[in-house]
């Protein structure tokens, strides 16, 4: 059913008024305001993401979507480790695209998305401690070496995605992970956004 416009100027109008009193930009807005992505109001969608890792060094992180406006939230997240019998993001290699649960923030190695997943109760048993640290570590020790898992060639920095402002649901996500050419930190993480082709909704599907 259409709203009339009468009535959703007002809405709007007092929404936009309260997000500048309280020091909000135009960035939260549009993050806040955007869809999640599902069938209904509330549920979520999907995004697709692709890592890519064109360094010589095995890449050690934490990856995930959360509720940046949800302090109970428990992040949707996955990892690359440096044990064997887990998923390892080897240099010169890219991983399987994977498919995660579209939120109002896609990060990488971020700090806000480590203190939700350690203050929520999530299993944490099933994730690798090693990979619970901030930033994209990079590994020179071999597979099965006692520094595998460990930031022996140094880190990236974390990414930190906004739905809404950097990405609409349904989207395709490329993290690049590359030498920097000069000077500190010697690694990066470059980010590309595919979004839903014609005709496509933004659920991911």
């Amino acid at each position: 059913m259409r709203v009339p416009y009468r009535s959703v100027c007002p809405a709007l109008a007092a929404l936009c008024l309260l997000l500048a009193t309280a020091g909000c930009s135009t960035d939260t807005f549009l993050n806040q305001t955007a869809s999640l992505g599902g069938d209904t109001a509330g549920e979520n969608g999907n995004l697709n993401v692709l890592f890519i890792n064109n360094t010589p060094f095995r890449a050690i992180f934490t990856y995930g979507t959360y509720n940046n406006t949800d302090q109970f939230d428990e992040p949707d997240t996955g990892q690359f480790v440096g044990a064997i019998d887990g998923a390892v993001l080897e240099g010169g290699t890219a991983a399987d695209i994977l498919t995660i649960t579209c939120d109002r923030v896609f990060a990488v190695g971020d700090p806000e998305m480590l203190k939700l997943i350690e203050q929520n109760g999530q299993d944490t048993e099933e994730l690798d401690p090693e990979a619970l640290t901030e930033n994209i570590a990079f590994s020179g020790a071999a597979l099965g070496e006692e520094n595998a898992g460990v930031a022996t060639e140094g880190f990236a920095p974390y990414l930190r995605a906004l739905l809404g402002v950097d990405f609409p649901c349904g989207s395709i996500l490329v993290i690049r992970f590359e030498e920097t050419d000069v000077g500190e930190p010697p690694f990066r993480a470059d980010f590309e956004v595919i979004p839903p082709g014609p005709g496509e909704d933004d659920r991911g599907t």
